[in-house]
């Protein structure tokens, strides 16, 4: 018996491997942009990074301070004050929210300053605070300031 060939046959399964990969690649393009989507429209943590926030503050600082203060002073500014907030709020678990002057965070950080024997001036300290308020924003980790209107409290 004599075999017949089909020409039609291997073109018809050619056809249907090409559909569908295809199909499997639109599928995977759907799907992978329906999710990019998804992703890109949620909103990212603002995440403080000290080493990257001591450049940015260094960076910004004016030229007179600047020339007075190292990384390292500027370091220990940012720990000092995150130590202080730490305790602020601790000290007053009730109120939930803790608001503190920067006239008192900068006092409290002179004060500290001196009972370790932290050489350093009120005007640096402003400027490096002033620059850690400036690296947040940058970040996206604070936001416009809140008005009594705004308080549900």
């Amino acid at each position: 018996m004599k075999r017949v060939r089909r020409p039609y046959s291997s073109l018809v399964l050619w056809i249907l491997v090409a559909v569908a990969t295809v199909a499997v690649i639109v599928l995977g393009l759907v799907v992978v942009g329906r999710e990019t989507g998804r992703l890109s429209a949620r909103v990212h943590p603002a995440v403080f990074d000290l080493e990257e926030a001591v450049d940015f503050i260094a960076d910004g600082l004016p030229v007179d301070v600047a020339s007075r203060l190292t990384h390292a002073d500027v370091r220990w500014v940012l720990r000092a004050d995150a130590d202080l907030l730490e305790r602020s709020t601790a000290e007053d678990p009730e109120r939930g929210r803790a608001v503190v002057d920067e006239h008192d965070a900068v006092a409290r950080i002179l004060a500290r300053a001196e009972d370790e024997g932290w050489p350093i001036e009120d005007t640096d300290v402003v400027a490096v605070l002033d620059g850690r308020t400036a690296y947040l924003e940058a970040i996206g980790a604070v936001g416009p300031q809140a008005t009594d209107a705004d308080d549900t409290r």
